[in-house]
């Protein structure tokens, strides 16, 4: 088996200090390249290996592996013990029914937002991604892809702009060379970061690009709204030649949020400066007097249409966080602490 270098992977002083605080005997350091069907594929100093997921670690979010997580690993049990306490993690609510949180990735540096200047542009659904990512603790990079297709690229970057926090925002197309390497000024040795977006925006044609070899599938997509298939089936950890990782994730077709108001908070900077300004501490800025954002509405300061996402997105949070209230004690995750330090 191959050596391997932990510390190009993400390996810090922060990982290494709470592997010791926890460590059981017998156990080693690993980091899961990929989770699925009660296994997960890990990679540690000793190279690449499979372990089992004992259905104990299920039970909660804390310590269920997902893609990303570091884990201590039993060597002669080939399963994995405990999952170390997490630096940063991006989590929605699940798909379906279900009333219950998932880590999308875990102990990443940044979140890849991938939207395609085809017809998938859409600013609510960026927002609505922007809210998801916005207290995972990572830091945010949107890349406007296809870039070579359309003829407004410099316009759509004006417009994402806008909304993004931290103006991070690239039009790029890796296949007709548009800032191709832009991606990879985000990256380098010991850097993680996780790719998200619909089906069909090129999270698997940019993983293949800054991988310098095809290790996800690509499609056409449909020619009715250039949307695609989920080429991407799981999400998986790909180690870059120059150092560090990405995630590729399938493209999320339900975006169910889960957090709460912080975040919207977050993702809606304009709107929470305006609020600072309301007569009442809790105004929903559904038409109580002396709202702020009602009077910057009227002014047409603020965009009609991205105040009616944001109103969309805080009646979800609100009644999700209503229905959660009751039950809500140590189940709550701790999935998205303070960014760790390096």
């Amino acid at each position: 088996m191959t050596a391997v270098d932990l510390e190009s992977l993400g390996l810090s002083a922060g990982v290494l200090q709470r592997f010791a605080e926890v460590r059981p005997p017998g156990s080693e350091l690993a980091r899961a390249t990929c989770v699925a069907r009660g296994f997960a594929t890990v990679v540690s100093e000793a190279g690449e290996a499979s372990v089992h997921v004992p259905k104990g670690l299920l039970r909660s979010i804390e310590q269920t592996p997902v893609t990303g997580d570091w884990l201590a690993v039993d060597t002669k049990k080939q399963a994995v013990v405990r999952v170390l306490p997490r630096s940063t993690a991006v989590v929605r609510g699940a798909a379906g029914r279900r009333d219950e949180p998932q880590v999308v990735a875990a102990n990443v540096d940044w979140v890849f937002i991938l939207m395609g200047l085809d017809g998938d542009f859409n600013l609510r659904r960026l927002e609505r991604y922007l809210t998801i990512v916005a207290d995972s603790g990572a830091d945010v990079v949107v890349f406007l892809t296809k870039a070579g297709l359309v003829s407004e690229a410099d316009q759509r970057v004006r417009e994402v702009t806008a909304i993004v926090p931290g103006e991070r925002v690239h039009a790029i197309d890796v296949i007709s060379d548009i800032g191709a390497e832009v991606p990879r000024q985000y990256l380098g040795r010991g850097v993680s970061a996780a790719l998200l977006g619909s089906s069909g925006v090129g999270k698997s044609t940019l993983a293949n690009h800054l991988k310098h070899a095809t290790v996800a599938k690509t499609a056409a997509v449909r020619e009715r709204d250039d949307r695609g298939k989920h080429t991407t089936s799981r999400r998986e950890l790909h180690v870059l030649e120059e150092g560090g990782v990405i995630i590729d994730t399938p493209g999320m077709r339900e975006l169910s949020l889960w957090g709460d108001k912080d975040s919207l908070d977050i993702s809606f900077p304009d709107v929470a400066l305006l609020s600072l300004g309301c007569k009442f501490n809790d105004c929903r800025h559904g038409g109580e007097p002396g709202c702020a954002v009602a009077k910057a509405l009227t002014m047409g300061t603020i965009d009609a249409a991205r105040f009616a996402s944001y109103q969309a997105l805080l009646a979800e949070v609100l009644g999700q966080d209503s229905r959660r209230r009751p039950a809500r004690t140590s189940e709550r995750p701790s999935a998205r602490p303070p960014r760790a330090k390096k």
